[in-house]
């Protein structure tokens, strides 16, 4: 019996999980949380912490397990490394990842080998991170150091007064599972952010997919993706700029096999790779992928890990393929979603609320309600919807100062099945 671990991902563990249980492989899946989903179609479960190496390293001795995927989640992947290396399993080695997946020792990696990257300052403690900042002048981002899902991202000005300054750099330690933040010079970027999957062997970059984040700019999180389209409507000679700078940096930092996901910044000519996640993406990137352009890179994700010969082909999008979060600006009670039905088709969605269910307020990915799968008829009209989400569709929440009971509500949606 062919035994794989499977690590992190939250809502999006499902399609992996089914993927290997398609290809006949027994399926071990470890997390701390009870209730996502991925923990009803596993063969095997273990509530156990994927931050917990020792552990998750003692379930894979007792289970003799052949390989090991980190999906969608940097945390994740460290402890794949580590696992696998202990293991003797295919994976990356340890240091490479760890580099990939701690932004603090990414930019001095980069910084070394003469990649752009932004001015970055590091701190461990917050008191010393609140001193520092009250000198610093111009625009700053504040991130966790190690964490991924664009949790605990904010903005900080000089027009942040003292306190505001604070809130923000308590949020993005609460959410560094190592203690640390990062703190960078923003970086104005040309266009869009360039997303999307790639997919290394043997040391080369053999297959990628460029993409357009799409961001509420007004939203309480506007660092959180609501969005990613393909394909890339960066030009040809960015892209190719884009591709060979991804290939440098996975030469000299040692990357051998895998999936690859990176948010990658064009200013001014130059390009800069703000993060860059040994994994396969999260918010259904690959299934997108898969959709877009006919590659199965979560097939190839599994065949890798087990030790068996993955051939990937570069193809180019056939069709304009995109996945959007549905996420709350306020917490409340969740009463329905509204469509406009204007050129796209939902192929599937993924909630993880019921209608009348308490939903957080979207300050990240682990605070969406769900996200769609979609089909549109073009390029112009998937930019044009995706840039301007409240031409399309509306969330319908009642604010949790008001309790009153609400009459019955109907979905108008053109999609009834997608409830």
């Amino acid at each position: 019996m062919v035994k794989l671990m499977l690590l992190g991902g939250a809502m999006h563990q499902t399609p992996v999980i089914l993927k290997a249980k398609e290809k006949g492989i027994f399926t071990i899946l470890c997390d701390f949380l009870p209730d996502n989903p991925g923990r009803n179609v596993a063969d095997r479960y273990y509530c156990v912490s994927t931050l917990d190496r020792e552990r998750v390293l003692e379930v894979a001795r007792e289970e003799q397990i052949d390989g090991i995927i980190a999906y969608a989640s940097d945390p994740a992947a460290r402890t794949a490394a580590y696992v696998g290396e202990a293991l003797g399993l295919v994976t990356n080695p340890f240091q490479t990842v760890e580099t990939l997946t701690n932004k603090v020792k990414f930019r001095a990696f980069l910084k070394a080998n003469g990649f752009p990257t932004p001015e970055a300052y590091a701190f461990t403690e917050f008191e010393t991170a609140v001193s520092a900042l009250s000198t610093l002048r111009g625009t700053y981002v504040v991130k966790p150091a190690d964490s991924s899902g664009s949790k605990g991202i904010s903005r900080i000005t000089s027009s942040d007064t003292p306190r505001r300054i604070r809130e923000k750099l308590a949020a993005a330690f609460e959410v560094s599972p190592g203690g640390e933040i990062v703190v960078e010079q923003f970086v104005k970027r040309d266009g869009y952010q360039v997303a999307g999957d790639g997919f290394v062997v043997d040391g080369k970059l053999v297959f990628r997919c460029f993409g357009n984040s799409h961001f509420n700019v007004k939203g309480v999180n506007p660092f959180a993706p609501i969005g990613a389209s393909f394909p890339s409507v960066q030009p040809d000679r960015v892209q190719a700029k884009v591709h060979a700078t991804l290939q440098r940096m996975i030469t000299k930092v040692g990357l051998k096999n895998g999936p690859l996901n990176f948010d990658i910044f064009v200013s001014k000519g130059d390009v800069y790779l703000m993060d860059i996640g040994p994994r396969n993406g999260g918010n259904y990137i690959p299934q997108i992928i898969e959709q877009a352009t006919g590659v199965d890179m979560v097939s190839a994700t599994i065949d890798l890990a087990l030790g068996r010969p993955v051939e990937l082909e570069m193809k180019h999008v056939t069709t304009p393929s995109s996945y959007f979060i549905l996420g709350s600006q306020i917490p409340g009670r969740f009463i329905g979603l509204t469509f406009a039905s204007q050129g796209y088709t939902i192929v599937k969605s993924n909630l993880a609320y019921a209608i009348g269910a308490d939903i957080p307020c979207f300050e990240g990915a682990n605070k969406s309600l769900g996200s769609l799968i979609l089909r549109f008829e073009d390029v112009p009209t998937m930019l044009r919807l995706l840039d301007h989400p409240d031409k399309w569709v509306t969330l319908h929440v009642t604010p949790a100062t008001q309790r009153k009971e609400e009459s019955s509500w109907t979905s108008s949606s053109p999609e009834q099945t997608a409830f």
